[in-house]
């Protein structure tokens, strides 16, 4: 009966899938000589609803049927980052001698809080000042983003807390299920439902119950997507192990509820001039280094950084039940309202207006080329947009030059005050 359980959720279906994210801000900070300024106190309840929308904003986009927030996954998903906070922990485990503690798995906190079925998909990650963050960086993430458009979920609790002895270690969790799952183990009234037994196919069309709401392809970024990040860095699992940087990655997947196979035969990307990016990786069932990846599922690495500011094209051919299917389609990655200063000589020098914000990439000059190392002076203000961004803003004029070390780059600033009205007599 345990087995049988097993099989379904790791094979049949992707339910139970769990990743650790907890990239961004957390490795951003692993920087050595950075200062770290005061971090603004989140409004957690508004965070969670914004979460959802923009979650939301994305699945659709992606053609899938929205998430709605469910009570029970999200007492789930609080009780997981309170528990991330108190004992300064990161990912999806607990352990049960710690202060706490309500499941060593995702599977056992949504049935401790209430939740009827154990089948949960879970995302965490850690240290995010804000929801985007958070979600850009886990769709970044390949193995998550797959979480977050999975055919069969339709309910989700967020979960977003933050320490108040140090602000910038914060928890976002998010637990997703299916109503069609809660329901049926709230019939079958288990006693305790991870020992239940219910037959594979009883499963199956419980969680079919999506199968003419949502798109059968599901494509990502999707069609005329905007604001589209450039780059991956980090997961665990790691996709890409020898890469500290790459580019975003691009997915297909199957509902496998609709299909029987799948051969791919083309999977190409385009830049903004219809050159072929050439330097790429393609990942799928066989090829996935985590066994991630199921034989519906497929997934190009750039394995150098997208540009900023620029459209891309994709193409994407497979036999699909004996039959061919083409999918061609552009994506537009972030374009910032600041000036973009591409930062490609050793030694560089800018002028910048006071209180004007400015946007500086340092492309990588090789797959683990990300900023090592910073320190900048209490005249400067500077945010993180990735590990080979950031944006700067000076906090006011000065007589000389500010020089900032920044990795392999030297940066020579003049500061200069902003440009005064006309005023009429």
């Amino acid at each position: 009966m345990k087995n049988n359980l097993r099989t379904y959720i790791l094979g049949l279906l992707t339910l139970f899938s769990i990743y650790i994210y907890y990239l961004s801000e957390n490795s951003l900070k692993s920087l050595t000589n950075i200062i770290i300024k005061d971090v603004p106190l989140i409004e957690t309840q508004k965070e969670e609803q914004a979460a959802l929308i923009y979650l939301n904003e994305l699945r659709k986009g992606a053609g899938l049927v929205p998430f709605t927030s469910q009570n029970q996954l999200k007492i789930a998903a609080h009780n997981h980052g309170d528990y991330l906070i108190k004992n300064n922990a990161i990912g999806h485990f607990q352990d049960v001698n710690k202060t706490l503690f309500t499941g060593t798995y995702a599977s056992d906190r949504i049935v401790y809080a209430g939740y009827k079925t154990p089948l949960v998909i879970e995302n965490v990650s850690s240290n995010n000042q804000n929801y985007k963050e958070s979600i850009d960086g886990l769709f970044s993430a390949i193995y998550h983003r797959m979480a977050f458009l999975d055919f069969q979920g339709d309910e989700i609790g967020i979960g977003i807390r933050q320490s108040m002895d140090d602000k910038s270690k914060t928890a976002f969790v998010y637990d997703m299920s299916a109503k069609a799952l809660n329901k049926l183990y709230k019939e079958k009234n288990f006693k305790d439902p991870k020992k239940g037994f219910i037959p594979n196919k009883v499963l199956a069309k419980a969680l079919s119950m999506h199968k003419d709401d949502n798109t059968k392809v599901v494509m990502y970024p999707f069609k005329n997507q905007k604001d589209v990040p450039a780059a991956f860095f980090d997961e665990l699992p790691d996709p890409l192990p020898d890469h500290k940087v790459s580019g975003f990655p691009i997915s297909v997947s199957f509902n496998q509820v609709c299909f029987q196979s799948v051969e791919l035969l083309k999977f190409e990307l385009f830049n903004s001039e219809g050159q072929r990016v050439e330097d790429t990786l393609i990942r799928d069932q066989k090829s996935d280094p985590n066994q991630r990846f199921n034989k519906f599922d497929f997934v190009l690495f750039p394995l150098k950084r997208l540009e900023w500011n620029s459209q891309y094209q994709v193409k994407f051919v497979a036999v699909v039940d004996g039959k061919e299917l083409e999918k061609s389609w552009s994506f537009t990655t972030r374009t910032f309202k600041e000036p973009l200063h591409k930062v490609t000589s050793k030694h560089n020098r800018f002028t910048i207006r006071k209180n004007e914000s400015n946007i500086f990439y340092f492309p990588p000059s090789s797959k683990i080329d990300v900023l090592q190392s910073l320190m900048y002076p209490a005249d400067i203000d500077i945010d993180f947009i990735d590990k080979n961004t950031i944006k700067l803003t000076a906090l006011k004029e000065l007589d000389k030059p500010i020089i900032l070390n920044i990795g392999r780059h030297t940066l020579e600033l003049d500061i200069k005050t902003e440009p005064t009205a006309l005023t009429l007599l």
